[in-house]
């Protein structure tokens, strides 16, 4: 046990994330279902791909596509996981303080049928939000501290891409999007908040314009779709 609070204390990251994949493993194979307690409430890219994937290899509802549904919503946790880490720490400025809030996701978000999340686009869309505000909150943090040169705009646009790519999968982020927006010009940086919304701004552009083209139907983003 001594060893373990030593390996802890060292790399507090990482013991966390090991702990993630532990106990993912063990919900990938006992937990029953395909990871999922319904289908996803709305349109999206990754449901699109999903359906497609299952369509050229052939699984469909088999065995083997069950659990790669469970692992490719592990994985994604794994994500969530890492994000709320580092914000944590972020705000903080204490690993064993962000490694103690940290571990709730790690054994409470795993798979949308197995944890306190079973919206299926709120468990998509959370890690690309979460990102876009990782990036965002370190921005300001360097600012905060006078580290001017530091800060670079191009993150806020790649924190614009994410928190897009959020609200594409999931709708209801927008709300969370314009709360950062506004943060950002209460703290009158009022550069960072327009790069992140052309980020913002480009990626729905790339991604609605086309759906608009296929009237409607994001299915088509992957031809041939069988429908």
């Amino acid at each position: 046990m001594q060893k373990l609070k030593q390996f802890k204390a060292k790399h507090p990251f990482t013991s966390l994330m090991l702990i993630a994949i532990a106990v993912r493993i063990l919900a990938v194979i006992f937990v029953p279902g395909f990871g999922s307690n319904h289908d996803i409430q709305q349109p999206s890219l990754v449901q699109a791909l999903q359906e497609w994937l299952k369509a050229k290899i052939g699984m469909g509802d088999s065995q083997g596509m069950m659990f790669l549904s469970r692992a490719f919503y592990a994985a994604i946790s794994l994500f969530t996981v890492s994000m709320v880490y580092r914000i944590c720490d972020l705000l903080a400025n204490d690993k064993a303080k962000a490694w103690n809030i940290a571990l709730i996701p790690t054994v409470c978000v795993i798979m949308p049928s197995f944890g306190i999340i079973d919206n299926v686009s709120f468990f998509l869309g959370l890690p690309l939000l979460l990102y876009g505000s990782n990036v965002v909150l370190r921005q300001q943090v360097l600012r905060g501290a006078h580290m001017d040169e530091k800060v670079h705009r191009t993150s806020y646009f790649i924190a614009g891409l994410m928190l897009g790519l959020s609200v594409c999968i999931w709708y209801q982020s927008a709300f969370l999007v314009l709360a950062i927006l506004l943060m950002l010009c209460v703290k009158r940086d009022y550069k960072g908040a327009l790069i992140t919304l052309i980020g913002f701004i480009l990626i729905l552009a790339v991604v609605w314009v086309p759906l608009l083209i296929f009237k409607g139907n994001i299915c088509n983003y992957f031809p041939p779709f069988p429908q």
